[in-house]
């Protein structure tokens, strides 16, 4: 099994990996030593390389240069003053010679189709957090003196499901070009996997009249076709679509929709929908929405100061 050919790294979403662990607090202040240790020793354990990025915002609190908190196997990143995380990331990604062979570990939606977009693989958070813990007890067990191998059979799900989804993503690539009438009639369709992709094309094509479709598939039943078309507003970056982000924001059914939602307000956003990003980031009952609209907060403010 070559599967060190194919994952080179994890590059982890630093403060969405946080948002994903159970006893670890966005708001503590030693939130990001305490991930970072938890980081060490699935290293150890693992022998996976991490590369692990943080905003911009934490060089101050974190005491000095990244260079400090790394380690041997864990790279600590920060973003440059003004850069999310996010774009660190993929800017990253995009000056790698092979993309694929490194795996992005985020929940979030907007980063995992941007990472998927220049060549990633994609692993949830929230799966990933399974293995911190695995690890943890494990090392407990043999106290603390574990050796790891990594051709040990216990990794191989890990790297299965790695090379799953690269092949999955693969296959989400378009292979054509079509009109974009094309595009919006699968948008309508019954196929879901086509309506997200038609949605995310109709978002880079960057023409106004791709407003009204993609406001039409937010009345789809599925979550996942409206949250692609929230996205696929972000993408447009047109100020017409604030009014139905913020709506979705605040009323969409579906957690995946809200947090899209929240990431395009703060892609595209100003002071207009501070209010509603607000509501969001103290009143939603998923975590990951609260954490998305005040982060979408932070990128509007920061935009504000320039």
């Amino acid at each position: 099994m070559k599967w060190m050919q194919v994952i080179m790294a994890l590059i982890i979403d630093g403060h969405n990996l946080i948002g994903a662990l159970p006893d670890i607090q966005l708001n503590e202040p030693t939130d990001e030593a305490r991930l970072l240790a938890r980081l060490r020793a699935y290293r150890a354990f693992s022998g996976q390389d991490l590369i692990v990025f943080f905003d911009s915002g934490d060089w101050a609190a974190a005491g000095g240069p990244a260079a400090n908190w790394s380690s041997p196997g864990v790279s600590v990143r920060f973003a440059r003053p003004g850069q999310t995380a996010d774009d660190a990331i993929v800017t990253f990604l995009r000056g790698r010679p092979q993309p694929g062979q490194y795996a992005v570990v985020t929940n979030d939606v907007e980063l995992m189709w941007r990472a998927q977009a220049v060549g990633a693989s994609i692993v949830r958070a929230s799966d990933f957090v399974t293995k911190l813990v695995r690890s943890a007890e494990r090392d407990q067990s043999s106290g603390g003196k574990h050796t790891p191998d990594p051709r040990d059979p216990a990794f191989a799900d890990i790297y299965v499901g790695f090379l799953a989804a690269e092949r999955s993503e693969k296959r989400g690539r378009p292979t054509e070009m079509l009109p974009f009438e094309a595009y919006v009639e699968r948008l309508y369709g019954d196929d879901v996997e086509a309506a997200q992709k038609a949605a995310a094309w109709l978002g880079h094509s960057g023409q106004r009249a791709a407003l009204q479709p993609l406001r039409d598939a937010l009345t789809h039943n599925d979550v996942r076709v409206r949250a692609a078309a929230l996205l696929a507003f972000g993408d447009l970056g047109h100020p017409a679509a604030l009014p139905d982000l913020c709506e979705r924001l605040l009323h969409d059914p579906g957690s995946m929709a809200r947090e899209a939602a929240a990431q395009s307000l703060g892609r595209i956003g100003d002071r207009s929908v501070e209010a509603a990003l607000e509501t969001a980031s103290k009143n939603d009952a998923k975590s990951k929405v609260r954490k998305a609209a005040l982060a979408a907060l932070a990128q509007i403010r920061a935009r504000q100061k320039r």
